[in-house]
């Protein structure tokens, strides 16, 4: 994925050309996702003033070190990939199994199909079901949401709203990204106010199925659920800028049904 694509470019050019001042195209740039790494490695020496980031860089380095890596926790975590590539890692036993199946509860009669924001429909893309777990109004849900946010600890962005997914067999999301490209209509909608999607939590709640396996594509890896076990990573780079290599696949559940619990966190809010 180009950080800058065509049209972008074409844009920063016809305006410099036009006489258009360097920050405030920076600004514009700033205000439809791009970082400041991007940014200044576009418009370089144009700059002549310092640029008021939506989310400075330094923000990004924080993020790169979430409470459990920073402090440790009471969890064991495991690196599934510590490196420029991702960060990916994996926290076994993250809920019980009384734990998770007081939230299989909770959401099996509250679901609906899930969609992908942004798009028209989901079609053929993203068949599972979800329920909005945050609007439950349940403590055991408010609990775990809290415990999600501790683990991290990254002091900003932690208000998306908490989330169950469902699959039956033969149900799938194809391969994707939980970050939204910037520069798009979906970064617009989703993200001017409410800040880029930063880290994801996962958690498995059963593992009584076949199938329905986590696969970073990119990577060429493929996590088994495991009930209970937490995976969390970076959807973005040191810069602040979309990584590619997170882009993940939930594979087709083949025998019995599989949920896992979803929460997102932002650069801003």
């Amino acid at each position: 994925m180009d950080a800058l694509n065509t049209k972008w470019k074409n844009w920063v050019l016809q305006s410099l050309l036009a006489g258009q001042p360097a920050n405030t195209i920076a600004a514009t740039l700033n205000d439809n996702g791009f970082s400041p790494a991007v940014i200044t490695r576009l418009l370089g020496a144009n700059l002549k003033q310092p640029v008021s980031y939506r989310c400075p860089s330094a923000r990004y380095q924080q993020l790169m070190n979430p409470a459990f890596l920073r402090d440790g926790c009471d969890y064991q975590v495991r690196a599934l990939c510590d490196s420029n590539d991702l960060q990916l890692y994996a926290i076994d036993d993250f809920m019980s199994p009384s734990q998770c199946q007081e939230i299989v509860a909770l959401a099996r009669d509250k679901l609906k199909p899930s969609e992908i924001a942004g798009a028209a429909s989901a079609t053929g893309i993203r068949t599972s079901t979800t329920c909005d777990l945050a609007f439950l109004d349940d403590p055991s849900v408010a609990a775990l949401n809290d415990r999600i946010v501790a683990t991290l600890k990254l002091g900003v962005g932690e208000s998306e709203v908490i989330q169950a997914q469902h699959y039956a067999p033969g149900e799938y999301y194809k391969p994707h990204y939980d970050f939204f490209p910037p520069g798009s209509a979906q970064f617009r909608e989703h993200c001017r106010n409410r800040g880029q999607r930063t880290w994801t939590c996962m958690i498995y709640l059963n593992d009584n199925f076949s199938g329905g396996h986590t696969t970073f594509t990119k990577l060429g890896m493929s996590v088994q659920p495991k009930q209970g076990m937490a995976l969390l990573w970076n959807n973005l780079t040191s810069t602040g800028e979309p990584n590619v290599s997170s882009i993940h696949y939930a594979q087709p559940v083949e025998n019995g049904e599989k949920m896992v619990v979803t929460k997102w966190f932002r650069d801003v809010g």
